[in-house]
């Protein structure tokens, strides 16, 4: 054997896992390569960083920085930032960091992409029982995930910050560690309320006595922690409480560019009528929930790490479709498990590249203006999509369940 192999076939154990230097020097070139490919959009400025986040920016190098931090948003120019607290003080440290804000945003969620790639690897090391060769292709997978990259490197948006905390939520709560979930769900709702998404996920689970409520005081108690640099600041309590609640109200289309059930409705409606389909789909989205969750309580089977997964990602994408004021961005976290679903066999790996081909089109036309008009047509796949997924996610459970007797 030569003495080139010889070194990378050497073993060195990382936080308890078993890696080759083989195994190492995949994974930093996939990291490396992961960071030039974003840094090489850099300077690519989106309508939303144009429109918001330059000024949020702005507004703070007005403030002084920490200053900002007690300005109420929308009773002055002074702050016009529609985004929780968390996302604020974001800002502010990197008003003292100082440098081109556009680069420092996009720094951020770079940072929280790789926090992202690390814990998928996680969840694939649990899922395929340790393979660190399959978890790190998960790994490598997300560093150049089309949406993952874009959604960074070009939008400068921040959905790896809570999706980051989320994946720590449902990795933990996979491992059993109640408190941990409720801690990070919790940090992930304090950077946006989509990490909501992963809600039907948990009260199934805890349905299933795989979730332990006697920990769910945690959650508000980390909320709230999250909201006291504001609070010190001079902001008030019920006006930070209120920041989602701004954010539900204030758009009416019933699709923000999410190919769904709402792709198929006309766009000559009145505002009152998008309103009245707004608060119906709402609840029928909660119904479809609820009969999933009733559903699957009655099931005699055994919780399975790759039964989990599923579950997650068919819980958000069942969410997407039936819910109104879906933007394109809002189906990253499923995005991110898909990965994991994806490496473990073929057939799911394929319909982890069709979904990242629809949101790549949706992406785009933001972004870029891309040629697609009309969103229908990808709706129908995303449709075939969810019912695919689910389909998987019953023959699961009742292999398990036949599997036992």
């Amino acid at each position: 054997m030569r003495t080139i192999d010889d070194f990378f076939d050497t073993k060195i154990t990382i936080f308890g896992v078993s890696f080759r230097m083989l195994d190492l020097f995949f994974g930093i070139v996939m990291l490396g390569l992961g960071i030039a490919v974003r840094y090489s959009l850099y300077d690519f400025e989106s309508g939303d960083y144009s429109f918001f986040l330059s000024t949020w920016m702005q507004e703070c190098h007005e403030a002084g920085g920490l200053p900002y931090l007690g300005i109420t948003p929308g009773l002055s120019d002074a702050s016009t930032i529609n985004y929780g607290c968390m996302y604020q003080y974001v800002i502010v440290i990197l008003h003292y960091i100082g440098g081109n804000d556009l680069h420092l945003l996009k720094s951020v969620s770079v940072i929280f992409d790789m926090i992202c790639a690390a814990t998928i690897f996680r969840i694939t090391y649990l899922v395929t029982d340790g393979s660190v060769k399959k978890s790190l292709m998960a790994f490598g997978a997300v560093m150049f995930l089309p949406t993952c990259v874009l959604n960074s490197g070009a939008w400068a948006q921040c959905d790896s910050l809570y999706t980051a905390f989320a994946l720590l939520a449902i990795y933990h709560l996979m491992k059993g560690n109640n408190a941990r979930f409720f801690i990070y769900l919790a940090l992930s709702y304090s950077f946006k309320q989509q990490a909501i998404f992963i809600i039907p996920f948990a009260i199934i689970l805890w349905l299933k006595g795989k979730v332990k409520l006697r920990y769910i005081f945690l959650s508000p108690i980390v909320f709230f922690i999250t909201l006291i640099p504001a609070l010190i600041m001079g902001r008030e309590l019920n006006e930070l409480l209120s920041v989602y609640t701004k954010q539900v109200v204030k758009y009416s289309r019933l699709s923000m560019n999410y190919p769904n059930i709402y792709s198929f409705v006309g766009e000559g409606l009145s505002k009152d009528s998008r309103l009245q389909i707004i608060s119906c789909g709402t609840v029928c989205c909660i119904l479809l929930l609820g009969m999933v969750a009733y559903y699957i309580r009655d099931q005699k089977f055994e919780l399975t790490n790759i039964y989990m997964v599923t579950l997650a990602i068919f819980t958000v994408l069942l969410c997407l479709y039936a819910l109104p004021v879906m933007h394109e961005r809002y189906g990253f976290i499923a995005e991110m498990l898909l990965v994991v679903y994806g490496i473990t066999s073929y057939r799911r790996m394929g319909i982890c590249a069709v979904v990242q081909a629809v949101s790549v089109i949706t992406y785009s036309r933001f972004l870029y203006g891309s040629t697609v008009t009309v969103l229908w047509p990808l709706a129908l796949i995303n449709l075939a999509i969810l019912l695919m997924v689910g389909y998987d996610l019953f023959l699961q459970m009742k292999r398990v369940e036949a599997e036992n007797g």
